[in-house]
């Protein structure tokens, strides 16, 4: 767990890194593109071609809204904010994903995870306040962008559940990446920067698909199917922790208080809504 959350982790200092050569959206066209040509080989000596070919229209959806999006609206978010400030955006997926269960799929939501989410809530507009971490003109430009791609990511889990549940998970992963890919592909050429771009952003964009995308998925199903759902979950709350450790360590990035504040209220609305606290502390009384 703690090496994917690492993973994951830099993947908003490799996309802030890239950015500014490559553009937000061919940025995102290379990352899928490269996970893409990983992981289907890999599919195929699976023998998963079938799940594959079966379920490709939901895999055109899952391709838009699992990958296509997200990518291209944390390129954005990274691009004019801290790796720190976006990676802590990101972490509220779980919180996004059951206000969709409990709007879309009718699941109970409890007292503990609607305080939660208040909590979340504060913690974004507290960091919405933090102008030393953004440097947009439009400064709610990098917080919506983050925020979309939590949404879009939150809608991904929920729709899989629904469409796509009992579907092997590195098929379910080739298929979002192979049709982001076509998806992002067109307009990444139309928009592919006059400048050439150098070899180090060449090297970061290739990690940025290889690790942070194509190794990354294979880590978190190895997790999902040995660990369970719960557990892996636990990979959330380590993320921006590692997110705002690279951007220090890496691009001299300040960790404000309003950040640290915001990631707390954050993270301790994630763990109230996941029912994280509750089960920790029933295994104490257990105990």
């Amino acid at each position: 767990m703690v090496v994917l959350a690492a993973i994951w982790g830099s993947s908003f200092l490799f996309a802030r890194l890239s950015v500014g050569e490559f553009g937000a959206i061919p940025l995102s066209a290379v990352r899928s593109l490269i996970a893409a040509l990983t992981l289907f080989p890999i599919m195929m000596s699976k023998g998963q071609w079938p799940y594959f070919r079966d379920n490709w229209k939901h895999f055109i959806v899952l391709g838009l809204i699992s990958t296509a999006l997200p990518f291209t609206f944390i390129t954005i978010s990274t691009q004019f904010s801290t790796a720190g400030f976006a990676s802590i955006l990101n972490s509220l997926t779980p919180i996004m994903s059951a206000g969709i269960a409990w709007v879309w799929l009718k699941e109970y939501l409890s007292v503990s995870a609607v305080i939660g989410i208040g909590l979340s809530f504060i913690g974004v507009l507290i960091m919405i306040t933090d102008t030393q971490s953004i440097s947009a003109e439009f400064f709610l430009l990098p917080v919506l962008t983050g925020l979309g791609a939590a949404f879009f990511y939150a809608l991904t889990g929920n729709y899989s559940r629904k469409f796509v549940h009992g579907v092997p998970s590195v098929a379910q992963a080739t298929g979002c990446q192979v049709f982001a890919a076509l998806f992002l592909i067109p307009p990444a050429l139309y928009l592919w920067p006059e400048n050439s771009i150098t070899t180090r952003g060449w090297t970061n964009a290739v990690i940025l698909g290889l690790m942070c995308t194509s190794v990354a998925f294979i880590l978190y199903f190895y997790l999902l199917k040995n660990i369970g759902v719960a557990r892996t979950v636990i990979v959330t709350y380590m993320i921006p922790v590692f997110g705002m450790l690279w951007g220090y360590l890496f691009l001299d990035e300040v960790i404000t208080y309003k950040m640290s504040v915001g990631a707390a209220l954050i993270l301790s609305g994630i763990a109230l809504t996941t029912g994280l606290i509750k089960r920790r502390n029933r295994k104490v009384h257990e105990n």
